[in-house]
């Protein structure tokens, strides 16, 4: 039996493979077809922290524009979200910024959330340019940073254990009587001196 169930958003612009990171993660599989998510849906797996288990739902949300109205009511309730932008695309990471801006406003600034830059089996040049800019902006918002491919599964599994992880370890300092204060606290971002160095986090 589940100790307690928690919410978790994954956002950004459409077509930068939100619903194939969700596939890849918790189905093992790629579809190179995978159509525009235009309903939510969810993705569920029970989570062993501390000896605990929590009951952990991953809600893909529509991520185009059009439908950021209907959007803003999945947000509610969230405890931690993956924002993810397209590497071969530098404009989905400005969007990016939207997209925390609104969560930050429903949901509050202590939300625990993480970026990923997806389909980084397609880069094909340095991405130094774009990197110091996305640095930048993480050590700004005080969150972590991966790059990822949903076709290979390369740092998908960092990237999940990172954010939840870091959920559930301020979860559980509340539940201790931690101050409550420091909820927005979330972890320092860990500079990446290789790109395909695997991160560590938390």
């Amino acid at each position: 039996m589940s100790d307690q169930a928690l919410k978790f958003v994954i956002l950004g612009e459409g077509r930068v493979g939100k619903t194939s990171i969700l596939t890849r993660y918790f189905k093992k599989q790629f579809n190179e077809g995978e159509k525009s998510t235009i309903n939510p849906a969810f993705h569920e797996k029970k989570h062993k922290y501390n000896e605990k288990i929590y009951d952990l739902k991953f809600w893909d949300t529509a991520g185009q524009e059009q439908f950021n109205a209907i959007n803003n009511m999945y947000y509610q309730n969230s405890v931690g979200a993956l924002l993810v932008y397209d590497v071969t695309i530098p404009e989905t990471f400005e969007k990016v910024k939207n997209w925390v801006q609104t969560l930050q406003e429903v949901v509050g600034k202590d939300i625990i959330f993480v970026i990923a830059g997806n389909k980084f089996d397609l880069v094909k040049k340095s991405l130094d340019e774009n990197k110091a800019q996305v640095e930048s902006y993480c050590q700004q918002e005080n969150c972590q940073h991966f790059y990822t491919s949903a076709k290979t599964g390369f740092n998908l599994d960092d990237t999940f254990n990172c954010l939840i992880n870091s959920v559930l370890k301020k979860i559980e300092s509340e539940n201790l009587g931690g101050n409550r204060k420091g909820r927005g606290r979330k972890l320092e971002i860990k500079e990446q001196t290789e790109v395909k160095e695997k991160k560590k986090c938390c």
